[in-house]
């Protein structure tokens, strides 16, 4: 390989690493926002660096036709030692700045559609109380008629109640087992 291919490779090599870098700031910032506790910690661990991997693995093969050398362990390790070093605390917080902006765009999104819902379904509301008023009323009157008539005619089912007691109570000592 000539030695403008292999700088050119080891340029992309550095610039792979800096993406490194970038991704590992973002995956700490997500990590800060949602304290995921040991467990939650340890698998988000293992899908991000599976998830580098295969980036780093794609981009190897785009760059460099995927040959492992000393130069691309060297490029990729320069790559995201200078972006932490460098660039690590400023990409911190424009990544917290983008998420939080995010945060705030859905907070406004969701308030904007919770309005709207409340404008479409109001004129269901006023139909479903005017409809449930009258049946509501009607429902109380008929409550209120029916403890009346309850009161009036007496209980005409307590004799009966009490017969069926009685029998079922004969029928239990016939069926239990002396002692």
């Amino acid at each position: 390989m000539p030695l403008a291919e292999q700088m050119a490779a080891f340029a992309w090599t550095v610039a792979i690493g800096m993406l490194a870098g970038l991704c590992y700031e973002i995956y700490r910032v997500i990590r800060d926002i949602l304290k995921p506790g040991k467990v939650g910690t340890f698998t988000g661990d293992l899908v991000f660096w599976f998830f580098l991997t295969v980036i780093s693995f794609v981009l190897l093969i785009k760059a460099n036709y995927g040959q492992l050398r000393l130069y691309v362990f060297i490029g990729l390790f320069l790559g995201a030692f200078l972006f932490v070093r460098v660039l690590g605390d400023f990409s911190r917080r424009l990544v917290k700045s983008a998420f939080y902006l995010a945060g705030r765009f859905f907070r406004l999104g969701g308030l904007v559609l919770h309005y709207l819902w409340l404008g479409v379904a109001f004129p269901f509301r006023i139909v479903f109380v005017a409809a449930a008023f009258p049946l509501r009323l009607a429902g109380r009157l008929l409550g209120l008629a029916g403890r009346y008539a309850c009161r009036k005619a007496g209980r005409p089912l307590n004799p009966v109640k009490t017969k069926i007691a009685f029998w079922a109570e004969k029928l239990l000592k016939k069926l239990t087992p002396p002692r």
